[in-house]
């Protein structure tokens, strides 16, 4: 999990998870990135998730991901079908975040993909 890195120049911020899979456990969430704080300024942000190969494309076994704002979620994405994510796949979600803001992103988990890799890479630019 990674925190948030301010750029040299001041004026941009970056945090990315690393390369992330689930274990046996099989949580619910997988913690990818906190900010505790954001920041003096707002900020528009692009996150871009990434996900390995699905290890099951059955219905219903997908992995996603999560957004919190201040504890409040505000994106969801999941797909139905896990044949639907793959590699080639660029989402890119861009996002307003208030100054001071609490900034979470969770990879959502299931247990046919719980081993299949992900990840979350993220640049802000302060406003």
């Amino acid at each position: 999990m990674s925190a948030q890195t301010v750029l040299s120049g001041g004026d941009k911020y970056y945090s990315y998870s690393g390369v992330i899979q689930g274990d046996l456990s099989v949580p619910t969430t997988i913690s990818m990135v906190l900010m505790p704080n954001t920041g003096l300024k707002d900020s528009y942000v692009k996150i871009q998730p990434y996900y390995a190969v699905p290890v099951s494309t059955a219905v219903d076994s997908q992995v996603g991901l999560s957004i919190y704002l201040d504890d409040v979620e505000i994106y969801k994405s999941q797909a139905k079908d896990g044949a639907s994510r793959r590699v080639d796949r660029n989402d890119q979600i861009e996002l307003f975040i208030p100054r001071q803001s609490k900034l979470q992103i969770y990879s959502l988990n299931t247990s046919a993909n719980n081993t299949q890799e992900r990840g979350v890479n993220l640049i802000g630019y302060y406003l």
